[in-house]
């Protein structure tokens, strides 16, 4: 007899992941916040694509604007505005300062 292991998706994988890092989703983090980056999605293209905008763990950043319906969130990071989409910020981990 074998052992049945079901597969889990990749959404789940990455949602478990998440759960055991430090910090809360930025997704969850109110307007006019100031943030620290404590954690990117692991995913290489995401992390290449977030560093190009200036995010990087361990930066702080401002939460400006939430966009109402799912849309993006408008951070202030460097000196710089970047919208980040609602689901890449689902998969950011961030502390409150």
């Amino acid at each position: 007899m074998g052992i049945l292991i079901e597969p889990l998706s990749w959404d789940l994988m990455a949602a478990k992941a998440a759960a055991r890092k430090p910090g809360v989703s930025l997704d969850r983090v109110p307007n006019h916040t100031e943030i620290e980056i404590v954690a990117l999605p692991n995913d290489v293209e995401h992390v290449k694509m977030l560093g190009q905008l200036g995010i990087r763990e361990e930066e702080r950043a401002h939460v400006r604007a939430i966009a109402p319906m799912g849309g993006p969130i408008l951070l202030e990071i460097g000196g710089s505005a970047v919208a980040i989409a609602r689901g890449v910020a689902k998969r950011i981990r961030v502390r409150v300062v």
